[in-house]
């Protein structure tokens, strides 16, 4: 589900504010009506507002706290021709501090997962203020251990257990499960957006419906939306470096997220979602 795709877990040290930004991929995956290829995912475009969220978090005095975020992200997710699925995912958050100085932000994550969900090839930049912090280009591969390669850069190769899988493999998992009697779903994930680590998130299958009223959705899109919350570890710490609640249809679509971090929130709601068609003849 994700996953995608949306973005994940970066530091960026802005006058004197450490902002956590979730790229997550995104859980935004739907079912195609399509008979040109065999897979029943969709392939598409979409588009969401970010804003910030509400926090209980008590301020304290002499501490710079986040005041106002805005941005967009963009998601593409492509099926080719049943071989691999591509995504290309850019997130750009403006924040202003308690302070009241601002600081930009644009991540761009690019990744080539393989169908049957055994290698990926991956993209990730980060800038802040235009200026270039980070690139990477990461290969994973899984047989016996899951191995991360780096070609282009000095890092070490990793080397992980085979019971971690990739993101859309995550996604397809997270829907397999969607109707079935479990409210809750344990996997080890992969993703390259912190190169070094993957992360074991625990998903929350709720009994809530929502109904998307602030977009018009394309006619084939299930408008019954199920609230799912996760939670994101690392390591063995037994408190998640954040949480997400999401709306999901039974179709992969996600119309919502929210990212619950330690000092603040980020909301992200749908505004454009189009489907890509495609001719695999």
């Amino acid at each position: 589900m994700l996953l995608i795709i949306i973005y994940n877990y970066f530091i960026f040290h802005m006058l004197k504010i450490k902002f956590k930004l979730i790229l997550i991929f995104l859980f935004v995956s739907t079912f195609s009506l399509s008979n040109k290829v065999k897979s029943n995912l969709l392939s598409y475009n979409s588009e969401y507002e970010i804003s910030l969220g509400d926090s209980s978090t008590v301020r304290v005095p002499g501490k710079t706290y986040v005041d106002k975020a805005s941005g967009q992200l963009f998601i593409d997710w492509i099926n080719v021709c049943d071989k691999s699925w591509v995504t290309n995912q850019r997130m750009m958050t403006r924040f202003i501090n308690s302070y009241g100085v601002g600081t930009v932000s644009e991540i761009n994550y690019s990744l080539n997962e393989k169908e049957d969900g055994s290698k990926m090839d991956y993209v990730l930049e980060i800038k802040e203020d235009a200026m270039l912090q980070q690139r990477i280009i990461g290969n994973a591969e899984i047989g016996k251990n899951l191995i991360v390669k780096f070609p282009e850069n000095e890092k070490k190769d990793l080397t992980f257990s085979n019971d971690i899988i990739f993101p859309h493999k995550f996604l397809k998992e997270i829907i397999k499960n969607f109707d079935s009697n479990k409210k809750m779903l344990v996997k080890k994930v992969y993703e390259g957006t912190i190169p070094d680590k993957f992360f074991n998130i625990s998903v929350f299958f709720t009994d809530e419906i929502i109904k998307e009223s602030d977009i018009e959705l394309p006619k084939n899109i299930i408008n019954q939306f199920r609230k799912i919350k996760m939670s994101y570890y690392q390591d063995n710490e037994q408190v998640p470096i954040f949480e997400q609640t999401l709306h999901l249809n039974k179709q992969g679509i996600a119309s919502y997220f929210k990212y619950d971090y330690p000092d603040y929130s980020l909301v992200l709601k749908i505004k454009k979602l189009s489907q890509v068609n495609l001719d695999c003849n």
